[in-house]
């Protein structure tokens, strides 16, 4: 099975919708569900808790102005039937409510009902039993109502999702070899100075596998380890720190190098879990990279930092997505591993040429150092090719 891509493909591949958007929203939409919408409806607080603002603000005052009319028309009924609202009224009879004589005023006596306002002027009399019972049911209805929608509002605005707005991943990923070993870096920050308690990240890579046969198969997940600049899973968020996924046995970039990661067509899901220190409510922020958003052989520039009059340490955001090329091999690293397996050393540099890019993987023989019997091979940073397009090489 394998998973390498025409030109063709990976040019309509960046042109496809991404998994995740780089505003930390899934472009997935779920179609063909029977009865999704009961399901919806069964779980009816967490479906508002993620409806649109708008939709909660026309709910909310929808639920008030329509529990205040049914409740209008149920004195108004009352008293037409009691015979309150007639021109003509016997001298002895008792209305249901006071001053209640028209339907206007059954909706006014039902707006301070319900919200408890209590003016004196319109009032319930001792006179009509389903009267009193009418505004029993509303104060227990109205309690209930306005408990209900406080509390969606309260729920919408605890939710960490408009602070992961205030974290930033950087736009691009850089590949880059750390003391013999690859890695791929991402960075990440925060701009508030209330920062995130517990972060972790995770990563997952999703790609189409594509067997010997031409024929796609589903889309298959790796799983991917990130973790601080000092090894541990735990970020420090209180400045702009790196995530670092170390490329080994177990990583899908393993056997990718610089020419397959420009043909390869993925999405690489970065997802950041945290405890938000000033409302402890949990957070998750998430974004994406393409293949063609991985740099081989770059490192992201160093934020400018210095301590102001206040002795406050400033950190320049200008540098956060900046980058700047590394001398890299252009092999991947399982092949890096394989040439230290058969005793082969990589030396850096080409002193003739002043070419920083220039790699030589060398063997010596045990028995005889002399430079004749040595075996070569080179790479550079940027790959020439000949006329069948073959990578150049001295072996």
């Amino acid at each position: 099975m394998r998973s390498s891509n025409t030109a063709e493909e990976i040019r309509n591949a960046k042109k496809r919708p991404r998994l995740v958007s780089k505003n930390s929203m899934y472009n997935i939409k779920a179609v063909g569900i029977r009865g999704k919408g009961i399901h919806l409806i069964h779980d009816f607080f967490t479906t508002m808790v993620d409806t649109k603002w708008r939709w909660n603000m026309l709910i909310f005052v929808s639920g008030f102005v329509v529990t205040w009319l049914l409740f209008a028309l149920f004195y108004w009924l009352v008293s037409k039937y009691h015979g309150d609202l007639s021109d003509v009224k016997a001298a002895d009879l008792t209305p249901c409510f006071e001053n209640v004589n028209s339907f206007t005023a059954a909706y006014l006596f039902s707006i301070e009902t319900q919200t408890t306002i209590g003016y004196g002027f319109r009032y319930v009399t001792e006179e009509c039993p389903y009267a009193v019972i009418g505004v029993l049911l509303q104060n227990i209805v109205g309690a209930g109502l306005q408990a209900a929608l406080a509390g969606l509002v309260v729920a919408k605005v605890r939710r960490g999702k408009k602070r992961s707005n205030t974290l930033m991943f950087s736009s691009v990923a850089c590949i880059v070899e750390e003391d013999g070993v690859y890695k791929l870096v991402i960075r990440v920050g925060d701009m508030r100075r209330s920062h995130i308690i517990g972060a972790r990240v995770r990563g997952h890579l999703f790609k189409t596998m594509r067997s010997a046969d031409g024929g796609n198969h589903p889309v298959k997940c790796f799983p991917m380890e990130f973790n601080g600049e000092d090894g541990s899973p735990q970020l420090f968020m209180a400045w702009p720190t790196q995530l670092v996924h170390t490329i080994d046995d177990k990583s899908p970039f393993w056997k990718i190098s610089r020419e397959d990661l420009e043909l390869e067509d993925f999405e690489l899901v970065v997802i950041l879990d945290g405890i938000v220190s000033t409302t402890s409510i949990n957070l998750q922020t998430q974004t994406s990279y393409m293949s063609w958003e991985i740099l081989w052989g770059r490192r992201f520039n160093s934020m400018a930092s210095r301590y102001n009059s206040d002795d406050s340490l400033v950190v320049d955001f200008s540098s956060f997505n900046r980058t700047h090329s590394v001398p890299m091999p252009d092999c991947s690293a399982y092949q890096v591993s394989v040439f230290r397996g058969l005793g082969y050393s990589i030396i850096r540099g080409d002193p003739e040429n002043n070419n920083p890019s220039y790699f030589e993987i060398r063997k010596t023989k045990t028995n005889d150092t002399s430079p004749s019997l040595r075996r070569f091979i080179h790479y550079r940073h940027s790959t020439t090719k000949d006329s069948t397009g073959s990578r150049t090489a001295n072996l």
